[in-house]
């Protein structure tokens, strides 16, 4: 029976490390994640996300992500030791002040649109 739950334990934390995401066929739209900059916000929340010429529009269908809802311009590819993941800088267009962090994963179509706006 412990080797059961063993197993069953093993197996859940094997399938929580994959982070889904949608991409669009261009990918110039996408789902992430995305966190404020700061050291007081530590959770990611899911956005979806449409290159726009050199502006993120960012939206979200939950309460959570209203604070996310807007235009964003990337500023640079964060230097963070992550195989997996890609993370990049992004200010709010109209408050520079405003900074966050877009997740996504390193294999996705859309790393070569968001590395082009870096």
């Amino acid at each position: 029976m412990a080797a059961f739950f063993a197993l069953g334990f093993g197996l859940l934390r094997f399938i929580n490390r994959f982070e889904t995401q949608w991409v669009s066929q261009d990918g110039l739209r996408f789902t992430a994640r995305i966190s404020l900059d700061s050291a007081t916000q530590e959770k990611w929340h899911e956005v979806r996300v449409l290159i726009d010429g050199e502006t993120l529009i960012i939206s979200g269908r939950t309460k959570k992500a209203k604070q996310f809802r807007g235009n964003w311009n990337l500023s640079y590819k964060a230097d963070i030791q992550d195989d997996r993941r890609r993370h990049y800088v992004i200010s709010r267009r109209d408050d520079t002040k405003a900074a966050g962090l877009l997740r996504v994963p390193a294999t996705s179509r859309c790393v070569t649109e968001l590395d082009a706006l870096a």
